[in-house]
């Protein structure tokens, strides 16, 4: 086999690897919109870098058939992409939002490395290793105090009742952001047929206008500003 062959297989591989991982990060650790307000892309960026590119070039740079060395030349690389793999899917997971949660009038972005899910109440709020974001509800409590109250987080049983109140309608957003009106209403249009709201999430320091649908119980979209 020559560095040419060596370099497509290696290559191939680390792809497919992580073509797997990006298809769960996008579609069940990060689905829209926290893909894109998470942070989650640099790291995934760094990942692609280390395992799709630098990886396969370095095959292509040491491979020689019948080099002595060749062996433990192939077994280094693939350690380091292993490691690096390894840590890159730890700080992504560790960053994914496990729970969004919905506290005095606000959701909550509440990242895995945060929380304490041995806490929660309810089996089906328990996030997964490969679950989606959970959605609960937690009443009447300071926002200073949801990453040590797991244990009184509750499911979101009627969405009408429990967070409509507290929703910004399409007029409120209009009003407050005349400048994004041609987004808000071109949001409001593609969810004709479900009900929406708007919220504000915080996510540590920063906050998003994110909308919600009320029959798909979850964040669909957010205002981009």
């Amino acid at each position: 086999m020559n560095k040419i062959k060596a370099f497509l297989i290696h290559l191939l591989i680390s792809a497919g690897v992580i073509g797997l991982l990006f298809l769960n990060i996008y579609y069940i650790w990060y689905p829209k919109p926290f893909f894109e307000i998470s942070g989650v892309i640099e790291p995934l960026k760094l990942l692609i870098i280390v395992d799709v590119i630098i990886g396969p070039l370095l095959t292509l740079i040491v491979y020689k058939k019948g080099k002595e060395t060749l062996v433990m030349d192939l077994s280094v690389i693939a350690l380091i992409q292993i490691a690096a793999l390894a840590y890159g899917i730890y700080t992504i997971n560790a960053g994914r939002p496990s729970l969004v949660v919905f506290n005095s009038g606000q959701f909550h972005y509440l990242a895995e490395k945060f929380g304490n899910n041995s806490d929660i109440q309810y089996e089906e709020l328990k996030p997964g290793m490969f679950t989606s974001p959970k959605y609960g509800y937690i009443n009447q409590l300071s926002t200073l105090d949801i990453y040590n109250s797991y244990k009184d987080i509750e499911p979101i049983s009627d969405s009408k009742l429990m967070l409509y109140p507290h929703s910004l309608s399409e007029e409120n957003m209009l009003s407050q952001f005349p400048k994004k009106a041609e987004e808000i209403k071109s949001i409001s249009s593609k969810y004709t047929n479900e009900e929406i709201m708007f919220f504000t999430m915080t996510k540590e320091q920063s906050t998003y206008y994110v909308v919600y649908s009320a029959k798909q119980k979850k964040i669909v979209e957010y205002v981009k500003f």
